[in-house]
């Protein structure tokens, strides 16, 4: 039994190790508290209550004064009404009396408005003693008239008194006090008028009158007495308030109100004035209790407080020495977890997930929380260190699922790209080889679709966190990159770019951004009629950015939808791809935050959508800085900027062409496939594009011809398709000067796909004289390109420009231009 006693307080020692529920009943730290606010309330209210006794000790001392002028005043009325001349002695009686009622009235606390125009009534009444004094031997009428003015003032201030006592017995005591004071005052109302007909000879009707009703509110008021008083009051009056004088009193009061009254004046007057005295004495005495009653009030309610204040004192710093020591300890303990729990929320369990993702898991290890005790506090440290220990392997582990889903994603989108760039290649042979109008166009759109497939492929990979191959070795002008992005799209045909400034976007960034572009438009096309057009605008801003706008006519999105979408291309692509239709709005925003390209997306005005794209400064590369590039053989070639530029005449009336524009169609092609991106010319957006310039007016690559073209509009201008119908020379003799087609009578009107409806025979040149000058039957006027003829370095056009490999791009443009001359011509015949 020892042994375990010992152990009971070797375990009750060491408080550290309790219970965190026995520790916070110890402290009880907020019940302190509470109890201390609402012992310091109570012993404030006890205090007040104090103060408000003696307040009200004070107001039934007042009462007690009250009543003892009252019964002054009725006494010199009944004087008054025995006919007695010289009021002197009893005057000043009453004077006195008064005088001590207002040194009381003066001593006591504020009274309120209602007893302080009592008491400016009971002032004003007073003035009429002089006067009844002076006439108290003429009309018997008055002078009762003038003193019953005066006690009933008295008697309605000391009414307004009676609810000042808050204590239930001293209420009580209070309104009998006042009904008492009412019973006397009607008792001295019969004895006036009864004195007054006694002195004339008989009593008239108005004097009966009086004491009839004088009975009536006697009997109210006692009725009120009985009702009100305390039990003991109630005896005093019982016990006091009888005998002869008063059974007498009332024999004779009923007799008077009969209409011929006979009784004797000696006894209604020493009836009368007994019961007065007798009335007088209880209600002095009732006073006077209730005067001692609040004083009691007030001593115990002062001592109350004063011992509830010492009691109070004792407890709080009793509390306050227990709940110092153990608060002490609990708060630190409780500081440190919520330091370490903090900590490894916002800054180590993420540095840990961050290091584990990023290939470092040596390095992702949370150290566990300095509580080292075996109560709630240390088992609550222990529970949070395991958590933190399962959230680092669940880390590890969805590192690893990612880097395996990433690795076969990647996996199975390069074998696919090469299997794509297989057929690309397959299908540029066959086009090549296809004589069949309708064959080549299905292989365009077999070839358009495996484009469309290589740039799916592409963002399965940008999705997985490779990094693509296709990358520019040098800037592009922004007109390439805007339609090459449009070559991307399905619906090709309904993108319509509008002029572009003459910028480059730097190599590194033109890839991602045709990307990110194409993104955008298969968006807007896909969520917009099909007869609608999606316009792609661009501009420089006034710090020198690029804004690049994809608007459409969609059916737009809700707040809701695009403040979700903004924030997902806000994000930057993040870590969590989302499974949702708007993953190609995570393949934008991860291609764009790698080079701090801005993309808000905005509800339009009147109907659909804007995908505003802001390129910074730093991918803006001086139109003029055009660096060459190796070409595919080694040989240097001239710069892209003038691939896909416009030129314009200096009136703006018609585009103007140079020697040099057929091969540039051949060179758009080579540079993008050189940089990884396979387009090709009906890749590119040519007749099915709206306002497509590569068959308007085209910039010569060299920026200063030996022939320059001249001014005003020249043949084969924009619209104007009839140059596919010439033939062309052969590579080896010098650059010609096309001869422009015999005008038209009629406009062409726009067919499907956006190239113009021929009038059937209605663009081709007269039949020649001979037949053998026919290409259709002869076949030595097979179609060729015209192209410069090589000169020396330094002395031509083409000085810092080598030669272009001319057969292929005459035979790339002899097969284009043979499919569309024998589509003509097959639609001519039906």
């Amino acid at each position: 039994m020892q042994l375990v006693k010992r152990a009971w307080w070797v375990k009750a020692a060491q408080w550290r190790n309790w219970p965190l529920l026995v520790k916070l009943s110890v402290v009880l730290v907020v019940p302190v508290v509470g109890a201390l606010v609402l012992g310091v309330l109570r012993v404030q209210a006890d205090v007040a209550l104090a103060r408000s006794y003696e307040d009200i000790e004070r107001i039934a001392t007042l009462r007690v004064e009250l009543v003892r002028a009252l019964t002054a005043i009725q006494d010199e009325r009944n004087a008054a009404m025995r006919g007695w001349v010289d009021l002197g002695r009893i005057g000043e009686q009453t004077d006195l009396a008064v005088a001590r009622a207002r040194d009381a009235v003066e001593q006591a606390p504020d009274l309120g408005t209602g007893p302080s125009q009592r008491y400016e009534n009971v002032v004003g009444a007073l003035d009429l003693l002089p006067y009844a004094r002076k006439v108290a031997d003429g009309d018997g009428l008055v002078v009762l008239s003038a003193y019953n003015a005066v006690t009933n003032a008295v008697i309605e201030f000391d009414r307004a008194l009676v609810g000042r006592f808050p204590d239930e017995n001293l209420t009580s005591a209070s309104i009998a006090v006042n009904e008492l004071q009412a019973v006397r005052e009607q008792v001295g109302i019969q004895h006036a008028a009864g004195m007054l007909g006694v002195r004339d000879g008989t009593l008239t009707a108005g004097e009966r009158e009086m004491m009839v009703e004088a009975d009536v509110r006697l009997d109210d008021n006692l009725r009120d007495f009985r009702a009100t008083a305390p039990a003991e009051l109630r005896s005093l009056y019982e016990s006091t308030v009888t005998g002869t004088p008063v059974t007498e009193r009332q024999l004779l009061a009923t007799a008077a109100r009969s209409s011929a009254p006979q009784f004797n004046r000696e006894a209604w007057d020493s009836a009368s004035s007994a019961t007065g005295d007798l009335l007088a004495q209880v209600t002095g005495q009732a006073a006077q209790r209730l005067r001692a009653q609040s004083g009691d009030l007030a001593t115990s309610i002062g001592n109350r407080a004063g011992a509830e204040s010492v009691l109070l004192l004792t407890l709080v710093l009793l509390a306050a020495g227990i709940g110092g020591v153990l608060g002490r300890y609990l708060v630190r303990s409780f500081t440190v977890l919520r330091r370490t729990v903090l900590d490894v929320a916002a800054d180590r369990l993420p540095q840990a997930v961050a290091a584990i993702r990023a290939g470092r898991s040596e390095e992702a290890r949370i150290e566990p929380v300095p509580l080292h005790t075996t109560e709630e506090f240390g088992q609550l440290a222990r529970a949070f260190d395991r958590v933190n220990e399962q959230a680092v392997r669940s880390a590890i582990d969805e590192a690893n699922l990612r880097s395996d889903l990433s690795s076969i994603f990647q996996n199975l989108s390069r074998r696919s790209q090469g299997l794509v760039e297989r057929q690309l290649k397959q299908l540029e042979q066959l086009e090549q080889k296809a004589d069949d109008p309708e064959q080549l166009s299905n292989l365009f759109r077999i070839d358009h679709l495996a484009t469309r497939m290589r740039r799916n492929n592409e963002n399965l990979m940008v999705l997985s966190g490779a990094q693509l191959t296709r990358r520019f070795t040098e800037s592009v002008p922004l007109t390439d990159i805007l339609r090459a992005a449009v070559s991307e799209v399905e619906h090709y045909q309904r993108a319509l770019v509008r002029s572009a400034p003459g910028v480059r976007i730097v190599g590194y960034a033109a890839g991602d951004l045709i990307r990110s572009v194409a993104e955008l438009i298969e968006n807007a096309t896909t969520f917009s009629p099909p007869d609608s057009q999606v316009l792609i605008e661009s501009r420089l801003a006034e710090d020198g950015a690029v804004v690049v706008e994809v608007l459409d006519e969609g059916v737009g999105m809700s707040d809701a939808d695009l403040r979700e979408a903004n924030e997902r291309v806000a994000a930057g692509g993040g870590v969590d791809v989302p499974i949702s239709r708007q993953m190609g709005l995570f393949v934008v925003g991860r291609l764009t935050a790698r080079h701090g390209i801005r993309v808000t997306l905005n509800r339009r005005a009147d109907a659909g959508l804007s995908a505003s794209m802001l390129v910074p400064t730093t991918l803006v590369a001086a139109a003029s800085a055009a660096p060459t590039r190796p070409a595919r053989d080694g040989t240097p070639v001239g710069p892209l900027s003038g691939v896909l530029q416009t030129s314009r005449s200096g009136n703006g009336s018609g585009p103007s062409a140079g020697p040099g524009s057929v091969v540039a169609v051949e060179e758009v092609a080579g540079r993008l496939e050189l940089a990884g991106i396979h387009v090709r010319l009906h890749d590119l957006p040519l007749a099915n594009t709206p306002a497509s310039i590569l068959f308007t007016a085209q910039t010569p690559v060299d920026p200063a011809p030996q022939n320059p073209a001249p001014q005003g509009p020249a043949p084969g201008g924009a619209g104007d398709f009839t140059w596919l119908n010439r033939p062309l020379t052969s590579s080896s003799a010098a650059p010609q000067q096309l001869a422009p087609p015999p005008p038209s009578e009629t406009a062409p009107e726009p067919g499907p796909g956006g190239l113009p409806k021929r009038v059937p025979r209605g663009q081709l040149l007269a039949p020649p004289a001979n037949p053998a000058a026919n290409p259709a039957t002869n076949p030595a006027m097979a179609p060729t390109v015209t192209l410069p003829a090589a000169k020396p370095p330094g002395t031509g056009p083409t000085a810092d420009r080598p030669a272009r490999d001319a057969a292929r791009a005459r035979g790339f443009l002899s097969s284009f231009q043979a499919g569309i001359r024998d589509s003509q011509n097959r639609k001519e015949e039906r």
